[in-house]
């Protein structure tokens, strides 16, 4: 087997060990600050979950990276070099040198599952991805645009409302739906559907369900409907400051929630947000409360950068720390 594919099992091995670390450090985060991040004001409160939803990931690639750094390093100086001086049984985690210590053969196997299954996830999600995106697009050419208002009107009698589109989004209202507003329920509606469309959160939500995917299943399912929740209420507050009234705001969710908004959620998901179809009594009750205070991602942002220099100072014990547990999972 050449150097290229040796090496290639032992990142693998070490991506997914990284991987798991950081799903399991991520759960913990949820079960000790899960509850107190609820009462977060609603837009702060859908970054720092974005940020967690991108733990993983984002543990496993900074991880890998920082493992790898002394490897990249004795590519350019081979006199850094330190793997002359293990024995042939170690683990090298490198770009050079032979890894010596073979993958047991059911583990790659376990790998090669892992990574097959992964990337089939990720073509179904694709493809429920531009499925969705095909729906909207027709959606969008069959109904009447509305320049004034900013928006497309949907020949149904569905109450429908949503900011459907990843990249350049738009919001859509059904025929019946706007004739059976009202002049202040429409401008409520229309000012919450504005804010989706300014704060991508379509965008947002289809890379957070994929994010997902690398969680515990509890957490990732915790974290999805979350984040949901939190670009609801964000908009309901940027809605509650265009009309000047929280509580227009709350009737207005009351008014359009509809069995029928479920065929949003369920055929345009991936790429849609709708008006009133989740977590309505939150949303309400946040409204008839008083207004939630600012909360400030300064900590989380300096925690981050903290973390970052640590993994770049630590990068050798990190690399010799990983080929050590490599060369006992190895086995």
């Amino acid at each position: 087997m050449s150097l290229a594919a040796q090496s290639a099992q032992l990142f693998l091995l070490a991506g997914v060990v990284f991987l798991a670390l950081g799903a399991l450090f991520a759960a913990v985060l949820v079960r000790l600050f899960g509850a107190r991040l609820s009462r977060w004001d609603p837009r702060a409160r859908h970054r720092a979950l974005t940020l967690l939803a991108a733990l993983p990931a984002a543990s496993a690639v900074g991880l890998l990276f920082a493992a790898s750094l002394p490897s990249l390093v004795a590519l350019a100086v081979p006199g850094l070099d330190h793997c002359p001086v293990h024995d042939d049984g170690h683990a090298h985690l490198c770009f050079v040198h032979l890894p010596h210590v073979g993958i047991h053969a059911a583990l790659l196997v376990s790998l090669v599952f892992l990574a097959s299954y992964g990337l089939l996830r990720a073509v179904f999600a694709a493809s429920s991805v531009l499925r969705a995106l095909r729906v909207v697009a027709a959606l969008a050419r069959t109904g009447e645009r509305r320049s004034d208002l900013g928006i497309t009107i949907v020949e149904t009698t569905q109450p429908l409302c949503f900011a459907a589109g990843l990249f350049r989004p738009r919001v859509l209202l059904s025929r019946g739906l706007f004739d059976a507003l009202s002049a202040e329920e429409r401008a409520v509606i229309l000012a919450h559907e504005r804010a989706h469309v300014r704060r991508r959160d379509a965008l947002v939500a289809s890379i957070a369900r994929a994010l997902a995917a690398f969680h515990l299943p509890w957490v990732g399912c915790w974290l999805v409907h979350e984040l949901e929740v939190a670009a609801e209420q964000a908009c309901d507050e940027e809605a509650a400051h265009c009309v000047t009234d929280r509580v227009a705001v709350a009737a207005a969710i009351l008014a359009v929630e509809r069995a029928a908004q479920d065929v949003v959620s369920r055929e345009l998901g991936p790429v849609a947000v709708a008006f009133g179809a989740r977590a309505v009594e939150r949303r309400v009750e946040a409204l008839l409360g008083d207004p939630p205070q600012q909360q400030s991602l300064r900590p989380l942002i300096v925690s981050f950068g903290i973390g970052v220099i640590s993994l770049l100072v630590l990068a050798d014990e990190l690399h010799h720390l990983t080929e050590s547990v490599l060369s006992v999972i190895a086995h």
